[in-house]
């Protein structure tokens, strides 16, 4: 690859000045390699010559016309160009708005070849947008042509020019890093040849083998990168295992008033597998609300204890915290497994004589928030991390807890199913364990919509609810600033709520009100002492209370789907019917009609998850902290599953036969990696 004529500014290019190469570094072209990867958003079918008349009914079209005469009219306070054209089948006019000059360039009589678009107006046909120029001789036409993005003070000509300009020159004898048995197994045309066919294809099939060629080079060095690192992570943090010195598993099973499903067996089986092998597990477990995924981490960090090793389970609120340590206490309480709870909250004597237990290696399981990797935390023998709703904790945060003992098993867990494409992307370097289907005897939650306005039959619903001896949960946007943006929020309506469901008690939870009170709220609506539960998103995981039946969800348009499901599966985890229902304020965005329609149609996370993953894309699906991560240049995870699958296959045959990559046929693609590399490293500075 001529890597330094691609890393060449664009100045360099005859036509490129310091005006025009800021106006190309508005469209994120600072070198010239950035002009070959400049991507069409479409192309112009030149190909033919049309009649004027075709043209028009197509609204577009290449067309060979005649100047008849010029014609000029007032507008904004300025005479404005109108050059009447004309062919065999009829006329039209080309309105040259800021092209006056035009009137010389194409005198009457002038024979044009014009491409634009069409459209009858003011009773004749019309083209503002159009480009023309004078018939030369034995003239072809230009075929398809490239349509690339724009901003003011660039043209697509001046674009297709420089694009010309760079593919003419050594910085475009590109090297293909993809090995020949690939191409030739996929049938895909080499880099360079690609990079050409899409700025100048044959026709639109050759575009899109082209674009497909590259779709497949940028997730197969996408894939092999994440496998190389997992490969190289086994490698080299080989750790001995110690052997069973307790026996806690069995008996914990036999105690539970139920059995595990078979995907909670298959997941658990693949968890211990990784747990008996010389290198650190580093794997997502990832499944619908309510299928069990905590009850599979403890078990995994009975493991664990059984072995003599700590485990810790890292969440990010301490309500979560505090939930999953009474389920722990629940699960474990026939063993003498010791579960202690760290959160930022606890008092200092509390926290010093905690650190000290743990340190001591008297605490088998901690379960906590970021308090769990402070500085003076100091664990005996880390053997296992579980992470919790990892989605919410930065790369730095599990580095911390991670390097808290030596080469410990980490297990990953989302309460937010995560679409198969973007698990291979964004988790390719772990290994993955779906539980897809819910304990049986669940009863599907029912989803109704109501538009704001209907509140009565709203709260007519859930008192017959409450009258039947259930509870429910109100939950709004925002704690107390609703009233400025006309939006209800939970401190108004606890009010409201309070006096329309007397004597029914009403409670309320958010993030500002002291840890211990919303704990004991929390509590209370647990026990049935709080019958009603107003609150904000806080209670969008880790509540578990079977005896609630009924979600209120207002202003639901302003919540993301993974939110919504998140929130709709706090009820459904007991044996009565369920009922979720999404008040909506109108008028509702495109997106929020498609948010509510899938809520409203599915209760499977996995489609649920699918669905958020086609409206937001992967980007804004992961967070900000990760919308670079899967910002590709050609490949869409969405669409390019196959190509990537197929992308791993070759990817694995590879490793397995030549792990180093130092086969001739494999050394350019170790070299791209390389360059990649550096690239990033760069980048990062």
């Amino acid at each position: 690859m001529a890597v330094t004529e691609l890393a060449a500014a664009p100045t360099t290019l005859r036509g490129v000045g310091p005006t025009r190469a800021h106006l190309l570094g508005r469209l994120g072209i600072t070198t010239v390699g950035d002009l070959l990867f400049l991507l069409p958003g479409r192309y112009e079918d030149r190909s033919q010559i049309v009649p004027l008349a075709i043209a028009a009914a197509h609204g577009e079209g290449l067309v060979r016309a005649t100047v008849v005469r010029h014609e000029f009219f007032p507008h904004g306070g300025r005479r404005v160009l109108k050059i009447v054209i004309s062919d065999e089948s009829g006329a039209a006019v080309l309105v040259c708005f800021g092209r006056n000059v035009l009137a010389k360039t194409f005198p009457p009589g002038s024979d044009l070849l014009v491409f634009g678009s069409f459209s009858f107006r003011y009773g004749e046909i019309q083209s503002s947008s159009f480009e023309a120029e004078h018939v030369r001789k034995e003239q072809k036409p230009p075929g398809l042509l490239p349509v690339y993005p724009l901003t003011d003070g660039l043209t697509q000509r001046i674009l297709r020019d420089l694009v010309a300009t760079v593919l003419a020159s050594p910085a475009a004898q590109l090297e293909d890093p993809l090995p020949p048995a690939i191409r030739t197994t996929e049938h895909l045309m080499s880099f360079a040849d690609a990079i050409r066919t899409i700025h100048h294809p044959a026709s639109l099939d050759a575009a899109e083998r082209a674009f497909r060629r590259l779709r497949f080079g940028e997730l197969f060095f996408f894939q092999l990168n994440l496998a190389r690192s997992a490969m190289i992570r086994r490698r080299s943090s080989r750790r001995a295992r110690p052997t069973r010195t307790r026996h806690l598993t069995a008996g914990v099973r036999e105690s539970l008033p139920f059995s595990l499903t078979e995907d909670q067996e298959t997941v658990l089986r693949e968890i211990v597998t990784d747990m008996e092998q010389p290198w650190p597990m580093n794997r997502l477990l990832h499944g619908d609300v309510g299928s069990g995924k905590t009850l599979v981490a403890l078990l995994a960090a009975l493991r664990a204890i059984e072995r003599g090793e700590q485990a810790v389970l890292m969440v990010p609120t301490e309500l979560l915290a505090r939930q999953h340590a009474w389920t722990a206490a629940a699960i474990l309480s026939q063993t003498d497994v010791n579960v202690a709870l760290a959160i930022g909250a606890a008092a200092a004597p509390a926290r010093r004589a905690l650190r000290e237990a743990v340190a001591a290696g008297e605490i088998d399981l901690v379960v906590g928030t970021h308090a769990l990797f402070s500085a003076d935390v100091i664990y005996a023998n880390l053997g296992l991390v579980i992470i919790d709703e990892q989605h919410r904790f930065g790369v730095s945060q599990r580095r911390a807890i991670m390097e808290r003992g030596t080469s410990p098993d980490l297990l990953l867990m989302s309460a937010t199913p995560i679409p198969r494409s973007l698990a291979l992307t964004a988790f390719g370097d772990s290994d993955v364990s779906a539980i897809t289907h819910l304990p049986p005897g669940r009863k599907p939650i029912r989803t109704r919509l109501a538009r704001m306005g209907n509140e009565e039959r709203v709260y007519r619903f859930v008192h017959k609810e409450l009258e039947a001896g259930r509870q429910a949960y109100f939950v709004y946007p925002a704690i107390d600033e609703g009233g400025t943006r006309g939006l209800r929020s939970a401190a108004e309506m606890a009010e409201i709520l309070a006096e329309r469901f007397a004597p029914y008690t009403v409670g309320v939870a958010h993030s500002r009100l002291d840890q211990e009170e919303r704990a004991a709220t929390m509590e209370q609506f647990k026990n049935g002492l709080i019958h009603v539960l107003v609150a904000t998103s806080v209670v969008e995981v880790g509540v578990d209370v079977p005896n609630a039946t009924c979600i209120v969800i207002e202003h639901a348009e302003l919540f993301g789907l993974a939110a919504l499901h998140q929130l709709r599966g706090r009820v459904g985890r007991g044996e009565f019917q369920s009922h979720c229902i999404l008040v909506y304020q109108e008028p509702l965005t495109d997106d929020a009609k498609e948010r509510l329609r899938v809520l409203y149609q599915s209760n499977d996370g996995f489609h649920i998850a699918e669905e958020d993953l086609r409206i937001r894309g992967p980007g804004d699906l992961l967070g900000t902290r990760q919308a670079g991560f899967l910002r590709f240049r050609f490949a869409d995870i969405r669409r390019d599953m196959e190509l990537m699958l197929n992308a791993r296959r070759h990817i694995a045959a590879i490793l397995r036969d030549d792990p180093d990559l130092t086969q001739t046929e494999h050394r350019p693609a170790a070299a791209e990696l390389t360059r990649a590399e550096s690239a990033a490293s760069e980048a990062d500075r």
